[in-house]
Parts: structure tokens; sequence; C-alpha cells
């Protein structure tokens, strides 16, 4: 049996051989008609100088991932019914996830109805007629006025964090680097302007050190002041300011007059500002908003109420499904994950070699191993600085949009090809027809029955094309240097003999 195997081996060897050989002249004699010269060997052709766009592209693999998700949480704690969703399942907005049990939106409805009717009920019994001073909430020294007339208080607030700033404490503080070896507790001397004040050291810290003052009236912060030690000696300088600074807020009516001036001392009662436009107090608005809110919650629960589903709001994938029935569910709980459809993520991995090149906004060309007969279009969105190593080769993440294909599923694999480099008009050669003699580039030019080495200047070249910049004009004829047919003949042995290895079919 096994000697008889060996001879039907040996006689499709040799079947194979005879069919090369003849595929090979079949070959050469086409090459002939295609150009080939009658001086040349049967190895080599030759091809026309051409204008046309030359591209630089490198490739990597790698996996679909989510651009887009939302995680869907609860507005109520409710009972879930019925679960009518699968982790995976593809959902568009209004299909139902789930179904809620009526008897749990009755009590949630019946809650909020009886936080609506004490909210009433605050609201009728409230004073909303407002003041129109705003008085200090402190004892203390202005120190900055933010505030300006005919202007909103709620604009100057979100400005400047505050209407006036008051130092509460009747201190000012000055902070300064220093080498010097400083304690709490150290008496210094304060200069600022004219003035000179004991201070003390407060505390100090990595060089750091926060010095006190008393405040006066006419002291003002953000002064520049310089401090220095009971025997004169410099220790640095700094900016005054308010040690315990308390900002007067605000958050209704325009301001009509100021009533201070910095440098005022003011005690906690006293008016700092009239303003207008002052109808409702912040209480009585306050509780306008929680009413309203209220309102809308119970708008909500009621149109559930008479459709009680939990639908999709947007078209996606529904991922990390937390829903189980006849099981209650709170407030704020994760309900499940929407994977977004319109887009996603292809994470390719780049060889270090070819990641120079890679930038954010390049065209990539994208085909995937599940449906490889057809190329999609992505974008590079961005190019990762860490790299992988494994194997003694570093791969770096590069992110490449992909716009949303209807059998398009996450986790898919990819192949990305990335245009890094292109240029139109230029006059291309195949890059099999350039040479390099003695680091000189050059080509061989056919003209008539001769032959001749034209040195060449290149510019870009990928793996069939190279650019030439100098050297050749358009329509100039090459040598292209090909396989010999002996050559040729080796790599069908080769595979033929591959594929006896992996059976006896």
């Amino acid at each position: 049996m096994k000697k008889k195997r060996k001879t039907r081996r040996l006689f499709l060897i040799l079947l194979i051989l005879l069919l090369v050989l003849a595929a090979l002249a079949a070959v050469s004699v086409l090459a002939g008609k295609k150009g080939t010269s009658a001086l040349l060997p049967s190895n080599i052709t030759t091809e026309q100088a051409h204008i046309g766009t030359i591209r630089l592209t490198t490739e990597g693999s790698g996996f679909i991932e989510p651009a887009d998700d939302v995680l869907v949480s609860s507005d109520y704690t409710m009972k879930i019914d019925t679960v009518e969703a699968e982790n995976g399942d593809i959902v568009a907005a209004g299909d139902v996830i789930a179904t809620v049990d009526q008897d749990s939106l009755d009590d949630q409805i019946s809650l909020l109805e009886d936080q609506l009717s004490e909210i009433n009920s605050s609201i009728s019994g409230l004073d909303d007629s407002g003041s129109s001073s705003l008085t200090s909430p402190v004892t203390g020294r202005i120190k900055r006025i933010f505030a300006r007339p005919d202007e909103y208080l709620s604009d100057i607030v979100a400005d400047h964090g505050g209407l006036m700033e008051i130092s509460a404490d009747g201190k000012l503080k000055v902070v300064i680097k220093s080498d010097r070896s400083l304690k709490p507790g150290d008496e210094v001397t304060v200069s600022f302007l004219s003035y000179e004040v004991d201070g003390t050291v407060q505390s100090s810290d990595n060089g750091e050190c926060t010095v006190i003052i008393e405040d006066g009236s006419n002291y003002q912060v953000d002064t520049e002041a310089s401090v220095t030690d009971e025997n004169g000696v410099f220790l640095g300088t700094g900016y005054l300011a308010s040690n315990h600074p308390y900002l007067v807020d605000g958050t209704y009516g325009i301001v009509d007059e100021i009533s201070v001036d910095i440098g005022d001392h003011v005690d906690a009662g006293s008016t700092l500002l009239t303003r207008r436009n002052y109808t409702y107090n912040g209480t009585y608005l306050t509780l306008l908003e929680d009413r309203q809110e209220l309102m809308e919650q119970l708008q909500e629960l009621r149109t559930l109420q008479r459709s009680p589903e939990i639908t999709a709001k947007t078209d996606g994938i529904v991922s990390d499904l937390a829903l189980q029935e006849q099981t209650m569910i709170s407030e704020d709980a994760p309900m499940y994950r929407l994977i977004s459809t319109d887009r996603f993520w292809l994470k390719a991995e780049i060889d270090e070699l070819d990641i120079a090149g890679v930038t954010a906004g390049q065209s990539a060309s994208i085909v995937f191993d599940a449906f490889d007969t057809e190329t999609y279009e992505g974008t590079v969105e961005k190019v990762s600085a860490l790299g992988t190593n494994t194997g003694g080769v570093t791969r770096y993440t590069v992110t490449i949009e992909v716009p949303g294909i209807e059998k398009l599923k996450t986790s898919m694999s990819a192949t990305a090809t990335i245009v890094t480099d292109e240029k139109e008009n230029a006059l291309i050669v195949p890059v099999d027809a350039v040479q390099t003699d003695d680091g000189q580039n050059y080509v061989t030019v056919v003209e008539g029955e001769t032959q001749r080495a034209v040195p060449v200047t290149l510019g870009l070249v990928n793996n069939t094309e190279a650019e030439i910049l100098e050297g050749l004009s358009e329509g100039d004829t090459v040598t292209v240097v090909g396989k010999t047919d002996f050559e040729k003949m080796m790599d069908m042995m080769e595979q033929s003999r591959a594929e006896f290895r992996g059976g006896d079919n």
C-alpha cells in the first residue's frame, strides 16, 4: 500500500513539473507580445514611465469597539414586571426593554403627591416679598467690591465668586518664599507703601512662610509688601490678602446703589447695597423650583402608568443589562447600557517601524474578516504614545473611527490600510526597474536596440512603484527585472511540496 502511494506521488510530481514548464513557456510567449525585447532575458520586461498618483501605506489589525454608549439609570424606585431584551440585542428607539409593575408605580405617584401637597402648603404660607437691601452677614472690613450699579447680582457672583469681600477676622496675611529658618510665633516687620507694621509668623513649611498683621482702614489687599526679621534682615516679598476672606453672596435683583466703600468697617446686619427687581426672596424661589421638579416627575410617572414600559430612547445594542423580573430597582440604579451603532472604533496595532508616518486625520481602508470582499472607509482618530512590546516587537494602538455599518458587531476583527503619504501628478516607474550600484540609484533606459544606465533621484517609494524626481521623462522606456524561469519553477515546486505535505489528496 505504501509503495503504491509513493508511486502515485512521484507520478503527480512529474505531471506538475510538465505543467509548470508548459506554463512558463506560455508566459514567455505572452511576455514577448507585451513588449519584451528579443535582446532581453526572459525575466526582464519593459515599462514606460508615466504620470500618476503614488501612495505610501501601512497596515494594522485589531478589533471593533463601541465608540459611544450611555448608561441608562432608573429615574424612580419601582418593580420590574418582565424583561423583554437580552444583552446583545439590537434595538431601535421605542423598543421595549422591560415592563413595570403597576402597583409600584401607584405607590411612587402617591408618595410624590404627598410631597407636592407639603410644598404647596409651604408656598402659600410664605411671604414672597423680598428685601430691597442686602446686608452683611458678618462683622469685618470691606476689602474688595465687585458689585456695580445696574448689574445683575447673579452675574456678578458668577464672574467673581461674590459681590464683595470682607476681612472677617480683622487680619491680613502676606505669603513669602524664604530660605531663612522661621518658626510660628517669630516677630517680623512688614513694610508696604509708607507703612511699617508688626507682624507674626503664622506658619512656615518647605520655604513658604505666612505672616499675619492687624488689618487697617487704609491697608488694601493686592499691595506688594516686604518682610524683614527683628534685625532688619530681608526675608522676602509677597502681596497683602485677607486672612479669612468672606465673599458676600446674592442671587436675585439688580444693583441699585452701593452703600459702603473699600476700607469701611461693617457690623453684621449693616446694609451693603440696595437693589431693585427683588420681588421674590430666595426661599420662595427655591420652593417654586422644587415644586416644578415634582410636577415634571409626576407627569412622567403618570405617562408611564398609562403605558408601563421602559423603552430604548435611541437605536443601539443592549449591554450590561441589570434588570430582573419581579425585582425592585432603586432610583438612580443602573438598568442597562446602550451602545450606539452610529460609529465604532477600530483599535489597530501598528508596528514601530511604520508608526512614524501615522497621524490623526488620515484616511484608512478597512476590510473585516467576516466580509472580506468589501472595503469600508475610516479616519484615524488618535495614535497612542504608549507601546506594547511582545516578542521583541513594539506595537502602538491606532484608533480609527468607523461609521455605523448595519452588519457590524463589536469585537469583530479587521485590517486597516492607512495612507501615510500621497503625491499626485508624479512620474512613476515599477519599483523593480530601479537598481542600485555603489549607493547610486539608476534605471536602464531602452532606446531602440540599445540600452543605457541612467542615474535617477527617487521620491516616494512603496512595494510596487517608485517616484522619479530627476533623470527620466514621461514615456521613457525602462527595463523591469522580474524572476527568472528557473526561480518561477522553483516557487511552483515549493508550493506543490507544501500542498503534498498537507495531506494525500
